[in-house]
């Protein structure tokens, strides 16, 4: 127990923070035939680490590659610069480079580098800080080059990798970006006084490069296996994943709970945030909820729905999925042997073999069930001794209560690997359609950085050597830390 207690302490307090409701109106409409979509020639294929639980793509910066995390829950892009230092959060002592756990590959200025001036790069995730500088660099992602896009250069970090990645690849709108005025100097204030910027997709899109969206299919790797294929990320189209062709389509809501002051004091989009109608669950057994290839095909008679909307925003960087209190109770009682919760930490202990229970969200008047074996995030492999399981289903008071009416809720990555989900940042909408198969790797649709596909078979070996290789580590959980928001918005809260 208490290396579990280790494992989880590191990933930093995940805290809740306001998102009201809004409403939403569906629709279901078809974008492909039912099968296997045209491969786009702008997709990257993933690399999945740390059990499944971590996506990192090959991105170009300046002529040098380095695998970066794909976040779908915060907006900037940045890589570690050679020579970086690594810092303790809870009281700046500096540590030794190999304890922020980033890949062996940093960025060194190119010709095409030049640093922005009177501006900084400074992000802080509930797990960690990064900053540095904001710089203008040529970008290459899937094949396409985006000229003098801007970057996040981190000269210094707190423990955040993966083993394999050297920084992250945000997705979110720009509102979240995080440049600030070059007088900025206090870490605990990156939430706010942003300057803002279009961050690298939003980029290409004005530059004329990708139409305005990107989708993304998780794959899902076994549970003993360290690291493996972990999908695709796909511009301006779908990957060739086998999907249903009947897509329900929402609207990105704006998050009017979060405090003005994070969304630099306007009410604009800036998470991928929806409207979940409800939860529905039930008892499981091996038939019904470890059904590959067909996950969603399961009957409903037997399940219980929570009929109380919520709204809840859709985060690749996350692998816990939050969602309201007296539900996740509920369904982690349905595994089998039932998940106990532990006080201590906030996680809900599950037996590696337990039989999950069914569960799947209402969107848009469609039920995504998710297969059995996303709801259970292993923490180490068996063959160390270490091996402990946990539910992925936590509740979103996680491990702190709630400020005031503060409530964060949160759609995490094993979500992406049952349902191929298109972000779609020029008609602000979400559209979802169930997998109707196992995502694996094409032949073709690498990361060789060629932009009709290319030969490679996913990251670099040498990357997937390390993430083989690598220790387990904690999930960076990019997620706004509960105490700095409470602060913001006038609630009180302890610093943890």
């Amino acid at each position: 127990m208490g290396n579990l207690y280790a494992i989880f302490f590191t990933l930093g307090m995940l805290q809740t923070v306001a998102l009201a409701l809004s409403s939403s109106s569906a629709q279901h409409l078809v974008l492909n035939r039912r099968g296997t979509s045209t491969p786009s020639n702008a997709t990257s294929g993933l690399l999945s680490t740390t059990f499944g639980t971590i996506f990192d793509v090959n991105v170009t910066i300046g002529g040098q590659t380095f695998p970066l995390l794909v976040d779908t829950g915060s907006s900037d892009t940045y890589v570690m610069k050679k020579g970086y230092q690594c810092f303790d959060k809870s009281n700046g002592t500096e540590l030794p480079q190999s304890a922020c756990l980033y890949g062996s590959a940093t960025y060194t200025p190119s010709a095409t580098y030049s640093e922005i001036p009177n501006e900084i790069f400074g992000v802080q995730y509930g797990a960690g800080i990064a900053s540095g500088v904001l710089a203008h660099e040529d970008i290459t992602l899937a094949g396409i080059t985006v000229k003098k896009s801007i970057i996040g250069v981190a000269n210094s970090s707190t423990p955040m990798g993966d083993g394999v990645n050297s920084g992250l690849l945000g997705l979110a709108y720009p509102a979240l970006t995080s440049g600030h005025p070059a007088n900025v100097t206090d870490n605990t204030t990156y939430f706010y006084n942003r300057v803002t910027y279009n961050p690298l997709l939003f980029a290409m899109h004005q530059q004329g490069l990708i139409d305005p969206y990107f989708s993304l299919a998780l794959a899902r790797t076994s549970q003993n296996t360290t690291s493996g294929f972990g999908g695709y990320l796909t511009l301006g189209g779908l990957p060739p994943v086998p999907h249903s062709d009947d897509f329900t389509k929402v609207p990105v809501e704006i998050d009017n709970s979060v405090p003005i002051q994070v969304t630099s004091n306007e009410r604009v989009r800036a998470y991928w945030a929806i409207t979940v109608s409800s939860i529905v669950y039930g008892p499981g057994n091996k038939t019904t909820v470890l059904s590959a290839p067909h996950p969603n095909n399961m009957t409903t008679s037997s399940t219980t729905k929570n009929g109380t909307s919520f709204q809840a925003f859709i985060d690749s960087g996350n692998f816990f999925s939050y969602l309201p209190e007296k539900t996740v109770a509920s369904v982690n009682s349905l595994f089998s042997p039932p998940a106990v919760f532990d006080a201590t930490t906030g996680y809900w202990l599950v037996d590696c073999a337990a039989t999950p229970p069914q569960f799947g969200l209402e969107i848009g008047n469609q039920t995504f069930f998710l297969d059995g074996r996303d709801l259970i995030y292993q923490t180490a492999d068996p063959s160390s001794g270490k091996a402990q399981c946990v539910s992925n289903i936590l509740s979103s008071n996680f491990n702190g209560g709630t400020a005031g009416d503060l409530t964060l809720n949160i759609i995490g990555a094993p979500f992406l690997k049952n349902v191929l989900t298109v972000f779609d940042f020029g008609a602000n909408e979400i559209r979802l359609a169930k997998l109707e198969g196992e995502v694996t790797e094409r032949e073709g649709q690498g990361q060789s950085g060629d932009r009709n596909g290319g030969s490679g078979n996913g990251i670099e070996d040498g990357a997937a050597q390390a993430g083989n290789a690598g220790p387990t580590v904690k999930i960076p959980n990019r997620l706004l830390s509960f105490a700095l928001l409470a602060s913001v918005a006038g609630v009180g809260a302890c610093l943890f």
